[in-house]
């Protein structure tokens, strides 16, 4: 089974419910482009136009609801796209809050990513390291990072190179402003809010995957638990449908984010224009060694 959904879908289940997923990262790769004598705008591009086929077992959490006869905890997958594509969902698969990960589904996937990103990145003579980042705005308490290679070290010139590509998340940059003049830093935090929820767990997938067989259901489950957990709420999974959940999860974010906003920008519409839910960037530093 193959899939060119993002890893905010996948790592949750839909890749056990849908053959071929409808593409959120299967377009819209954007390259910032510096110099073309810059070897990181090389290894960035690179990474933007070869494709790559990542094999990774998906591994299940452990649960208390119900498993069938000879139930396993790890199921193989393959994902195919441009290796940006696929370092972005790498990215989405650890999306953490305060830094703690919402799943751990997806860590196969990620080491296995790192794998095929190595054997690309060929640029004699220089070091590179590759940083992926997502975050609705910079520095927020909800983000998800990912690293291959070193870090570069403080006395050395290094040069570098960014690739953005979709988080699977709407773009709210308008509607954010929009709330800013209506409704403040509260206004632009429900916004963002909203639109992290409804990205983490989508609702009509998220209800077909609560209702489906093993191990939809408990992927599923133990995610938006785990959410609940983090953002100081709670979700009863047996009485709630997922728009009543993500309700009450976007209340719970968004009161996190109010105060966070609050205290980083000096208004509102600062704070709106600091807005990118929808774009993971994927940078490429080389240096001489």
């Amino acid at each position: 089974m193959t899939r060119a959904m993002s890893a905010v879908a996948d790592v949750t289940v839909f890749l056990l419910l849908v053959g071929v997923a409808a593409g959120t990262l299967a377009s819209g790769v954007g390259v910032e482009k510096p110099a073309t004598t810059n070897p990181a705008a090389e290894q960035a591009s690179t990474l933007a136009t070869e494709t790559a086929s990542v094999e990774y077992d998906l591994v299940v959490p452990a649960s208390d609801r119900r498993k069938p006869p000879g139930h396993t905890t790890r199921r193989q997958r393959t994902s195919h796209g441009t290796v940006a594509e696929l370092l972005g969902e790498a990215a989405m698969s650890g999306v953490a809050v305060d830094g703690k990960r919402v799943s751990r589904a997806g860590t196969d996937f990620e080491s296995q990513t790192a794998a095929a990103t190595r054997d690309r990145l060929h640029s004699p003579g220089h070091r590179t390291s590759v940083r992926v980042t997502w975050e609705p705005y910079p520095s927020a308490p909800v983000s998800g990072e990912y690293r291959i290679g070193d870090r570069p070290p403080d006395t050395v010139d290094v040069r570098a190179a960014t690739v953005t590509v979709p988080s699977g998340m709407a773009n709210v940059s308008e509607p954010a402003r929009e709330a800013a003049k209506t409704s403040g830093y509260d206004g632009v935090a429900t916004v963002v809010a909203r639109s992290v929820v409804d990205g983490l767990f989508p609702p009509t997938r998220s209800q077909y995957a609560l209702r489906g067989d093993y191990p939809s259901d408990v992927l599923m489950a133990v995610r938006y638990e785990q959410m609940a957990d983090l953002t100081g709420t709670s979700v009863v999974i047996e009485r709630q449908s997922t728009v009543e959940m993500n309700r009450d999860l976007t209340a719970a974010l968004a009161a996190r984010l109010r105060s966070d906003l609050r205290s980083r920008y000096d208004s509102p519409a600062d704070a709106a224009r600091a807005v990118r839910v929808s774009r993971v960037r994927v940078t490429v530093r080389t240096w001489s060694p």
